[in-house]
């Protein structure tokens, strides 16, 4: 169900923030506080503006796991098999950077919709990807400890500062570049999907690829792409692709774009 009713939306059980604890030092996003809920059924999280969160469930309990935002629309939906001799390799999972303070929905569920007091839900969570009004330059390579670090999602909230980022090139990265003029470089070397919007200002977008490569195609940011409320019915962003990785951004309010090769503004390029 793509949309989630107010009468259901109402019944929701409130995660109390109280439930949020020390997250296990060295992990590979670098979350700093964590919470573990048990029990199927539909739960409501408050959000912190600029913060980034990840929520999770074990594939040896839960079969779904859906996510909604405030207003019932679903951001994901992960279906996994109940197989506790062989589990899937990857848990059920979705991570959001937080644009505003809010709230989300998530849904866990066990195979086949049944209930369960044995399904799992994981939410995970920093600040650490919050910027302020300074300029500040960032490496989002530092962000998270250990083997997995590399791969780990990466995310930024800029503030009014002019700020350059650089985001993890294995990684899919989420990135708001707040008011300021923002410089984001994404060189990716892994196929990976991740979103990037500059906020208000002139913003540029740094790849690593030249601008012949470049395709781009218009899309409304619902569903898997969507992480700012929409801009009414028109499509409100793009994906650009042409790295030879075979990575995709999501292209939201960036008006330059720097390939390998030269600087090109955002609007002129074919398909916008």
């Amino acid at each position: 169900m793509w949309r989630l009713q107010e009468t259901d939306a109402a019944k929701a059980r409130l995660m109390d923030n109280k439930a949020y604890v020390a997250a296990p030092a060295g992990n590979a996003h670098g979350w700093t506080q964590q919470a573990k809920l048990l029990g199927s059924g539909l739960y409501r999280i408050e959000l912190t503006q600029g913060h980034f969160y990840r929520f999770s469930s074990s594939n040896e309990w839960a079969g779904n796991l859906t996510v909604y935002d405030a207003a019932g629309y679903q951001l994901y939906a992960g279906l996994g098999e109940l197989d506790r001799l062989r589990p899937l390799d990857d848990p059920l999972a979705h991570e959001l950077l937080a644009l505003r303070d809010g709230a989300v929905f998530i849904k866990v569920e066990a195979s086949g919709g049944a209930t369960s007091t044995q399904v799992d839900l994981l939410v995970e969570t920093t600040g650490a990807s919050l910027g302020g009004d300074a300029p500040r330059q960032i490496d989002l390579s530092s962000m998270g400890q250990g083997p997995g670090a590399a791969q780990a999602h990466a995310a930024f909230f800029g503030g009014a500062g002019a700020d350059r980022v650089v985001g993890k090139p294995r990684a899919p990265n989420t990135l708001f570049g707040g008011t300021g003029d923002d410089v984001i470089e994404l060189k990716t070397q892994a196929k990976t999907l991740s979103r990037v919007d500059g906020g208000l200002a002139r913003d540029t977008l740094i790849v690593g690829f030249p601008s012949t490569a470049a395709q781009l195609s218009r899309l409304n940011a619902y569903g898997p792409y969507r992480h700012l409320a929409p801009q009414g019915s028109q499509p409100d962003a793009h994906a650009l692709s042409g790295s030879p990785d075979g990575a995709v951004i999501i292209v939201r309010s960036i008006e330059r774009v720097q390939f390998s090769d030269k600087a090109v503004e955002f609007k002129d390029l074919p398909g916008y």
